[in-house]
Formats: structure tokens, sequence, C-alpha cells
């Protein structure tokens, strides 16, 4: 059977369009840009008045995201065009989807599949369809079709072979700006955890002080790219070294963000000679009102006066401290309960003084130490923490390394579920 002239130069059309297209995806990656210039190579290419792009959204149904052609009627995908939704399962696109099979429509208002809300919606009237679903690995995408041939009245069989290929490249094209999407995203947020811990970093101490007597030592391990533990140690005077570690609700972004302005208060709130609990009950009062979404603080905060070797501190809701002493058995701190900052206006604190002798070490934690989950989810718990403690320490780095690898070797392969930070000190 000879092919005829008109048919041969046809194909040669819908080819050189495909390769046009094919251009395109490998040279744009804006789907802005993208999906309109696609469209309208379909519509020279097909010889149409308009092409449309359908996209399976949230709900399933599909939302028109790209016109070409048909005038101010189809908007042309603009930004201010009307947004036109065909439920699933309705109209000829909703066929097409649900079915995976391409559909020639000669006449749209003789087929009981048609769903002429559209064109009421946009004032443009529909003669023929041809209409092809979009899949990409097994998934759906959408659908693609094209409206009113020009020069003929309706689509052919004929007209579905290039029709398809269009199809296939435009859901290649889809798929590819999804993953260009995403990897942008990820990038996006990499980037903004990358400065969201280097801001979280630069509100935690760069160094700790160092008096001939004292020993300071500290470790901060978020779960999280970004955590909510922090901690801080500050010389006020020659005598008087305030400290703190606390650990905000939650984890991530919020938790850090809510650290960063816990911290700036308290910096606010220290002077020379201020007991703990006054500072603690300030500090309380300037968050009260401030915290979102029911999140708090759990804080301990302390003096250590050098002359005296006394430690002075109260605490908001925090876990209780060990103290080791210089034969290296460890006992914990059982502190009355208070609540955590920012839930009540005022903060009924208790102030609680200890002595420190020669190698003596103060510990302090936040609850993801004792709460370090093995994977059969038993927790370090305090006991665990004893053990690891029952040691004569010569310095308080010793103290730290031995609770970071105590806890390492207590969880072996789990996850770290929870942000972990100690400060340990004592006197040399």
């Amino acid at each position: 059977m000879a092919v005829s002239p008109s048919s041969v130069e046809h194909q040669l059309k819908v080819y050189k369009g495909l390769v046009e297209v094919s251009a395109l995806i490998n040279a744009i990656t804006d789907s802005q840009e993208l999906l309109p210039a696609i469209l309208d190579v379909a519509r020279r290419v097909m010889d149409v008045e308009a092409a449309s792009l359908f996209l399976v959204n949230a709900t399933g149904d599909l939302e028109l995201a790209c016109a070409s052609g048909g005038g101010a009627a189809l908007g042309n995908g603009s930004a201010g065009a009307p947004k036109i939704v065909v439920p699933r399962g309705r109209g000829i696109a909703g066929w097409v989807l649900d079915n995976g099979r391409t559909l020639v429509v000669p006449d749209a208002y003789s087929d009981p599949r048609f769903f002429p809300d559209v064109d009421k919606k946009t004032g443009y009237r529909s003669r023929s369809i041809l209409c092809v679903p979009l899949v990409r690995k097994g998934s759906e995408i959408g659908v693609l079709q094209v409206l009113n041939p020009i020069g003929r009245e309706a689509f052919e069989e004929a007209d579905i072979e290039g029709f398809e290929a269009y199809g296939t490249l435009a859901a290649t094209a889809i798929d590819k700006l999804r993953t260009i999407e995403r990897q942008r995203q990820q990038e996006r947020v990499a980037q903004e955890f990358a400065f969201a811990r280097e801001i979280q970093a630069s509100f935690l101490p760069q160094s700790l002080p160092r008096p001939a007597q004292v020993n300071f030592a500290a470790a901060y391990r978020p779960a999280m790219n970004v955590g909510g533990d922090f901690y801080d140690v500050i010389e006020l005077s020659p005598d008087e070294i305030y400290f703190v570690i606390g650990d905000v609700s939650g984890k991530g972004m919020p938790a850090a963000l809510l650290m960063a302005q816990s911290l700036s208060i308290l910096r606010l709130i220290l002077q020379p000679g201020v007991s703990p609990v006054t500072a603690m009950a300030r500090w309380n009062a300037m968050l009260s009102g401030r915290t979102i979404r029911g999140m708090f603080i759990t804080a301990l905060l302390g003096r250590l006066v050098l002359s005296t070797r006394t430690v002075e501190f109260c605490s908001a809701g925090h876990c209780h401290p060990f103290l080791v002493n210089d034969l290296g058995t460890p006992a914990q701190i059982k502190i009355p309960g208070s609540p955590p900052l920012g839930l009540l206006p005022e903060l009924p604190a208790h102030s609680h003084h200890v002595s420190l002798k020669l190698h003596e070490w103060f510990v302090l934690y936040t609850d993801g130490l004792v709460e370090s989950f093995n994977a059969d989810d038993a927790p370090l718990d305090p006991e665990g923490v004893m053990r690891l403690l029952t040691h004569r320490f010569a310095t308080a780095g010793e103290v730290v390394d031995a609770l970071n690898r105590g806890e390492l070797a207590h969880r072996q392969q789990a996850d770290q579920h929870d942000d972990l930070t100690l400060l340990v000190f004592g006197f040399q």
C-alpha cells in the first residue's frame, strides 16, 4: 500500500518535533520555561488550536498545569488564569488516566465521557480531542492533550503514534524537572542547616575558662543537624564562674532558634553577685509567653565560687547532676522537682549547694545521656551512667570521654534519638 506524500510529510514533521522537544529537555531545567515550550512544539507539529497538560494533584484529581493556544480562554497557564481541576475519573482526561490508554475523540460533545464543565469555565469549545496518559516508572503523572485539529474536523487513529511519543517525552521532562527540584530542595535544606549549625555553634562557648585551680570540659552532639541542647560557662569575676546546661523540647530548627534566644536572654541577666535562683526567676519571666507550640526549656543554672570551692545551683525541671568523689565513687544529687522554663509566669526554684574537694567532679548532662537507647530499646539510665563514672578521674576531659565512649558502646548500631550534651568541672 502506497504511502501518500502528505502522510510522509506529516511523519517527518512529527519526527522533527520530537527531536526539537528532546533538545528542549536537555537544555531547559526550569518548568516555567520547559513545559510551555513542549506544548508549543506539540501544538505546532500536530497542527491544532490548543494543547494542555494536566497533572495529578495531591488529592488525586487532575489540575491544569500548563496550556498553549486557545487564546485567553485557557489562560495559557498564566498565574492569573482560573484554577481548572477535573475530578478523578471524570471527563476524557480522567478516563485516559484511569485506563492508561490513549483516546481519540472525534466529537467531544457526543461522547458521554466528556466533561463540559471545563469548557463552561473557560469559554473555549472543544470539538475533537486527542489525549495521552503520562506515566513514568510506574507512577501516574497526568495527561497531555491536544484540541481541535486545524483544517480537518477531527483527529484520526493515525495521529496516535506520534502524539504518544510526545507524551513519553513530556513524562520524561516532568520526571527530570521533579528530580532537579528535589535536588535543589535538598541543596537548599543542606545549606540552611549548614548556616543553622554555624549560627548555633556561635552561641555555644568557643572555649572554656581556664583558671589555675579549676578544670572544665564539655561535649555537644546533636541528634539532627541542629538541636535544642545548650551549655555555657561564663567567668564574670576572678572568683565567680557561672555555668548552665539546658534542653529545649523538640529537635531541629525550631529548638535551635529557641535555644539561641534563651542563651541570649540569660547572658543579659547574669551579673556578678547575682544568685542562680534570682537569675533563673528573671530568665523564666522573660521567656514566659515567648515559647510557641507548647515548647519549653529544662535548665540547670549555677555559680562556682573559686575561693570557697562552693557550687550554688538551681534546676528548672532538668536532669539530676552527678558528683564523683576523689575515690572514684559517683552519687546522683537529687533535686526537688520544679517546672521547666517558659510554662509558668513564676518559677518556684530552690537553691542547692555543694562543696567540692580536690579531684571531685561535678557532672551535668542532658537527657540524651540517660535516655540513650540500644537496639533492644533499653536505656542507659542513671544506673548505667553511675557505672561509667565509677572510676578515679584525673581531669574533667577524662570524665567526658568516659561518658561519650560508654554511651556509644551502650547504643552500638542504634540511631541517636536525642541531643546529648555534657559539662564537667572540678578542682585540681
